[in-house]
């Protein structure tokens, strides 16, 4: 049995430690109003994730506070902040990684002067949990060189670094892999386009010491704890994945799929265990080629399926040896499946233990000690933001550490329930219904929410701080993973395949009719809104079904299909332009076909328009062309343009503006 501890004591004390240190605001939730202010929907996460030391001893959390996210290290006997990090206003320490017991490696982003989002610099930080030798060990910046020397033990990197191992058996190095930067039009670009090069790196000094430079443009490698690089994966000209493997660094790299006696040529390495004996490689299985995970050991070529799952793969945690022991599924609610290849892992065990302890939540095992007797769970739903407790495997006690999104009361939020139904031609869909906690639960006014991506991407039943905004007043939300979605097979995806403004969009007005034939909806009261694709997806559905929703918002959204092709930084490398060619093709009639902006004069729902000036996935062309059509068709659209946002508002100011303004929109021609 497991003992789970839900004391005030660690919040209250980490919030004693955090006003201190960083000048927090208080952690108290709010429980009594029935609306949410919005600024509590509008803020973004503040107690981002922690990991626990290898001796178990201390853990490096990273919190996020007015936009900036600080790092702190807790000493684990008495709970005393020992040290951290602080990178300065609206900058973030990006991601974090224990390189010893006492020596953290660290990522920085940082804010840029025209975005409104903090933007990763590939630079790698190092510092002692007491703060000491705290400095930058490599990237653009990173010269120790002084004006008028000419000595350097270091030079300036004009690359992304990424840790590739944190060499257990080595305290003074990490191995690292820098990808070059490419240059064009004056400015500095990571495309992936340049071969990589593989170096151990002192972890105090920053020295570098080149091991290998990886003969494969922007390649994703793996090494066992020794250093060495055992496989390698790309996408090659024609966006195909390509992968290779040698048994030792004196070997030759051999193509995977030639090389060994499998049936599936599409297996894609994505792991490595910790003695480089085995190789973990992704590949889709039956008749919807469902991803699942698949073990190649390499003595003796033997490949074994790991996982069982009959749904979609979304995740999976290793053990202590970095062997996969239970991975997760969205068929609807989260699904675990647990290794057959690894069944007598003792973290495979007490995962099984934890989840029945968190039952109806779904529990991660985010990192733990060296021994395994000490574990970060975190444990979440679609009304939990994320609950973290360290878990001792020997006294079976979870102690609770603190809750994400702290202000939230998970007794204010709406369900998150799941739903499937067929589309027009018998395809089965599944997706997401939520509808207002107070008020109205039938005949509802609705918000159609279509996700962004749209490829790799899909829906969950997971907590969505936008969707619980609009049920908390008073709208029921219908999120639909349509085809073209990730998560329900090869095949599901690549159906929606150059079908952006075709079955893909004709899915999500099937999914509208549905919600209104089942009495969710009151069919004079829908609304659809999306990002990105989710808001072409809008318009388009406005276009196609034209009396079905009364008002249609588009959010940095695609209108132009052609323009996608050639505008943006999406076709600005190889990789990008074939991409594009793949899931869109190259036909111009069929591209302006599949247009919002072609078709303009057909919408007869109200539009909004919100776009930010610095958007360079998808540039503010767009929404400035279908402002300029609608007002031609005698539908002028609500207008909301951010001088310095990007593909979405990222800054308070500007996602509080954003929602004001989008509900009142909602307010106006809905209600409610």
């Amino acid at each position: 049995m497991i003992n789970m501890t839900q004391s005030k004591r660690p919040l209250k004390y980490l919030a004693l430690l955090l006003i201190g240190f960083l000048g927090t605001e208080t952690l108290i939730a709010q429980t009594t109003p029935s609306e949410i202010p919005l600024l509590d929907l509008v803020k973004r996460s503040d107690y981002l994730d922690i990991k626990i030391s290898p001796d178990g001893k201390h853990t490096a959390s990273r919190v996020r506070e007015n936009d900036a996210v600080y790092m702190f290290f807790t000493r684990l006997s008495d709970g005393e902040i020992v040290g951290g990090v602080r990178p300065g206003s609206e900058n973030e320490v990006a991601s974090m990684y224990w390189a010893s017991n006492k020596r953290i490696i660290y990522t920085f982003a940082e804010k840029r002067y025209d975005y409104d989002a903090a933007v990763h610099t590939g630079e790698l930080f190092g510092t002692d949990i007491d703060n000491k030798a705290n400095k930058m060990l490599a990237g653009y910046r990173a010269s120790d060189k002084k004006l008028g020397s000419k000595l350097s033990t270091k030079k300036d990197s004009y690359a992304s670094h990424e840790l590739l191992n944190v060499l257990p058996n080595d305290n003074k190095n990490v191995l690292i892999i820098e990808y070059p930067w490419s240059q064009s039009s004056g400015g500095w670009y990571d495309r992936r386009e340049t071969y990589p090069v593989v170096s151990k790196m002192n972890v105090v000094t920053g020295r570098k010491s080149r091991s290998e430079t990886i003969p494969y443009r922007g390649a994703r490698v793996f090494a066992n704890n020794d250093g060495v690089v055992i496989f390698a994966t790309w996408s090659d000209d024609s966006v195909t994945r390509k992968a290779v493997y040698r048994e030792s660094k004196d070997q030759p790299w051999k193509d995977i799929s030639s090389s060994l006696d499998i049936e599936n040529s599409l297996l894609t390495p994505v792991s490595i265990n910790k003695d480089g004996s085995k190789i973990y490689l992704t590949g889709a299985v039956g008749e919807e080629r469902i991803s699942s995970l698949f073990q190649l050991e390499l003595a003796s070529k033997k490949v074994s399926r790991v996982f069982d799952n009959t749904f979609g793969l979304d995740f999976w945690k290793n053990d202590l040896n970095g062997e996969p022991i239970v991975g997760t599924s969205y068929p609807s609610l989260h699904r675990y499946s647990y290794s057959m290849t690894n069944a007598d892992s003792d973290l495979l065990k007490q995962h099984k233990k934890l989840q029945k302890a968190f039952a109806g939540q779904e529990v991660q095992i985010q990192t733990y000690s060296h021994d395994g007797k000490r574990l970060i769970l975190r444990v979440s739903s679609d009304i939990n933001p994320g609950e973290y407790y360290l878990y001792n495997t020997e006294t079976n006690k979870a102690d609770f550490l603190w809750a994400n999104y702290s202000w939230i009361d998970p007794r204010t939020l709406a369900s998150v329930k799941p739903i499937s139904l067929n589309a027009r031609d018998g395809q089965e869909l599944h997706g997401y219904l939520t509808v207002p906690k107070e008020g109205n639960k039938n005949n509802n006014a609705l918000v159609v929410l279509p996700h962004g991506g749209p490829h790799g991407v899909r829906d969950y039943p997971k907590y969505d701080s936008e969707v619980q905004l609009l049920a908390n007043r008073g709208y029921s939300v219908l999120q639909i993973n349509f085809r073209g979605s990730d998560g329900y097979g090869t095949s599901f995806e690549q159906a929606g395949y150059r079908n952006w403004g075709k079955v893909m969009v004709d899915d999500v007005i099937d999914a509208t009719h549905w919600a209104i034939e089942k009495g969710v909806a009151d069919k004079d009261r829908v609304c659809i809104y999306g990002a990105s694709y989710g808001g072409y997806s809008a318009l388009m559905s406005a276009v196609k079904a034209p009396d079905l929703y009364k008002c249609a918002i588009g959010y940095v959204g695609v209108y132009d299909l052609e323009a996608m092709k050639v505008k943006g930084d999406i076709p600005i490398g190889f990789r990008g332009r074939n991409y594009l060619e793949r899931v869109l093709g190259s036909d111009s009639e069929d591209l302006k076909a599949q247009s919002p902006l072609t078709h303009a004069a057909k919408i007869r729902a109200k539009v909004m328009l919100i776009h930010g000036d610095e958007d360079i996935r998808v540039p503010s062309y767009h929404a400035k062309k279908m402002r300029t059509a609608l007002k031609k068709a005698n539908n002028p659209a609500e207008w909301l343009y951010l001088a310095d946002a990007g593909h979405g508002a990222f800054s308070v100011e500007n996602r509080t503006e954003v929602y004001q303004r989008l509900l009142k929109f909602l307010d106006e021609n809905i209600g409610g």
